[in-house]
C-alpha cells in the first residue's frame, strides 16, 4: 500500500492513554484562519456574552458567532513535545530512513475532544447600548463637574458607565462598538460615556455656526484644535465638541497621530490636526428635526415652508435630506409628512422587515432603500435579504416593482 502511495515509511510511534488522561473533556478545540490565529497570539480575543446570550468571539474589529460541531470520529489530543526533543527526534528519523531502520516512540493521549467550535462573522449586538449611553444625557448644567471622582447617581438622574462596562456587557468588537458610539452622538466626558442633551447639542451647532462666520472659517475646512480651543473657551467641554463636529461633519483629513486619532490630547499635541467639513445634509437633518419634535406629522408644503425659515441662509434643505428620516404619503389630494426613523429600527433582520411592513403594507423601493441602507449583515447582501423576507410584484416590466410581506 505505502508503495502504491509512493509513501516513505515513518517512524513507528505507539498511542497510549497517559496516566493523567480523563474521559471529561476539559478541552474546547477552536477552528480559526491565520488571520485570527495572529491576532490570538498577538493581542488575545475576547468572548463576551452574559448568562442569557449566546456566546460570541470578539477580535479588535469583527464579532464571530461561536458553533459547535461534532465529529463523526473521537479526536485524541497530545500534549506537545519539548522543540528540543522534536529536533532530535526528527534528526534520528532522518538518520532510521538513511540506515532503514524503524524509530519508536510514544505518545500519550491526555484527553479526547467529541468535536470543534468553528467561527461564523455575525454583525454586532447593539441592542442594549443606545440605553446605556442614553441613560444620563449630558447638560449645560454639569458644566464644571469633576467626572474622575465618583458621582452620585440617583434613580431619577441614571447611571453612567465606562468603556469597560460597555465592552464587557455589548457584544461587539471595540472597533465596531467605537463607530456604533459615533452614530449615537456618544462622548467620553471624564471616564464615562454617554449622549448629549439634543438641545444642548442644538445649542453648541448654532455657537458653532456664528463662530465660523465672526472667526471667518470655512465650514469645508474646520481646523479640530481651533475649534475646540475656540469654544472651549465659550464652556463647552472638548469631548463634546469633538462629538458635534463628528455629528454633523465629515473628516476631510486626520490627524497626524499615530493611530489617526482625533481625540483633543491631539489635537493640542503640536502635530497637525483633524480638519472637518461640515455637512449640509446632517445639518438641515437637524434643524428638520427640531420641527419634527414639535409635531410628528405635517402636510409637505407647510414643512417645506418652515424648514427653510429655520435654516442657516447658505443651506438649500430639500426633502431628499430626509430619506430614511420621514415618510410621505398622499391622502387624498394632500400629500403628509410623518417622522419614522431608521434610527429607531430593530437591527435584526426579520424585526427590521416585521416593523417595516407594520408601518406600511407595501413598500416601492424608492421608499424602502434609506430603511435597509444600515442594515449590514456579513455573508448577507440587501438583495438576498429582500428575497427571503419579502415578496416583489411588477404587473408590467415597465411599472415600479413592489414590495410585500413574504
Amino acid at each position: 500500500m505505502l508503495s502504491a502511495l509512493k509513501l516513505d515509511r515513518g517512524p513507528q510511534v505507539t498511542v497510549k492513554y497517559a496516566e493523567t488522561f480523563t474521559s471529561e473533556e476539559h478541552y474546547k478545540l477552536l477552528e480559526v484562519d491565520e488571520a485570527i490565529l495572529q491576532e490570538l497570539l498577538e493581542n488575545g480575543l475576547t468572548i463576551k456574552g452574559g448568562q442569557e446570550d449566546e456566546a460570541v468571539l470578539c477580535t479588535m474589529k469583527a464579532t464571530y458567532a461561536m458553533k459547535f460541531v461534532s465529529t463523526s470520529n473521537t479526536v485524541l489530543l497530545v500534549p506537545p513535545s519539548e522543540p528540543t526533543q522534536r529536533v532530535d527526534d526528527n534528526a534520528a528519523a532522518k538518520s532510521d530512513f538513511r540506515e532503514e531502520k524503524e524509530s519508536k516512540s510514544e505518545l500519550g493521549v491526555v484527553a479526547t475532544a467529541s468535536g470543534h467550535i468553528e467561527l461564523v462573522e455575525i454583525a454586532p449586538k447593539m441592542e442594549k447600548l443606545k440605553a446605556l449611553v442614553s441613560q444620563r444625557p449630558f447638560r449645560d448644567d454639569e458644566i464644571g463637574m469633576d467626572y474622575d471622582d465618583d458621582i452620585e447617581e440617583t434613580e431619577c438622574s441614571g447611571r453612567l458607565v465606562t468603556w469597560d462596562e460597555l465592552s464587557a456587557s455589548i457584544q461587539a468588537s471595540d472597533s465596531q462598538l467605537k463607530e456604533e458610539l459615533k452614530k449615537l452622538g456618544a462622548a467620553e466626558i471624564g471616564k464615562y460615556w454617554r449622549t448629549v442633551d439634543p438641545g444642548y447639542m442644538q445649542n453648541l451647532l448654532e455657537i458653532l455656526l456664528n463662530t465660523a462666520v465672526q472667526d471667518d472659517w470655512s465650514l469645508k475646512a474646520l481646523r479640530e484644535a481651533e475649534v475646540v480651543r475656540r469654544l472651549e473657551g465659550d464652556g463647552f467641554p472638548p469631548q463634546v465638541v469633538v462629538s458635534c463636529l463628528e455629528k454633523f461633519g465629515v473628516q476631510v483629513q486626520p490627524a497626524s497621530g499615530e493611530d489617526g486619532s482625533t481625540s483633543h490630547e491631539t489635537a493640542h499635541g503640536g502635530q497637525e490636526t483633524a480638519v472637518w467639513a461640515l455637512d449640509e445634509g446632517k445639518i438641515c437633518g437637524q434643524y428638520a428635526k427640531i420641527l419634527l419634535s414639535m409635531k410628528p406629522k405635517w402636510k409637505v408644503e407647510e414643512f417645506i415652508e418652515e424648514w427653510g425659515l429655520i435654516t442657516p441662509s447658505w443651506t438649500a434643505p430639500h426633502i431628499d435630506m430626509l430619506r430614511g428620516e420621514v415618510l410621505v404619503e398622499k391622502i387624498g389630494m394632500e400629500s403628509w409628512l410623518h417622522e419614522f426613523s431608521s434610527s429607531l429600527l430593530p437591527t435584526r433582520p426579520d424585526a427590521r422587515f416585521s416593523a417595516l411592513f407594520s408601518r406600511r403594507s407595501k413598500w416601492e423601493w424608492e421608499d424602502l432603500e434609506p430603511y435597509l441602507r444600515d442594515l449590514k449583515i456579513p455573508g448577507q447582501s440587501v438583495e438576498a435579504m429582500l428575497l427571503k423576507y419579502t415578496r416583489k410584484s411588477q404587473p408590467t416590466p415597465t411599472s415600479t416593482p413592489i414590495y410585500t410581506a413574504r
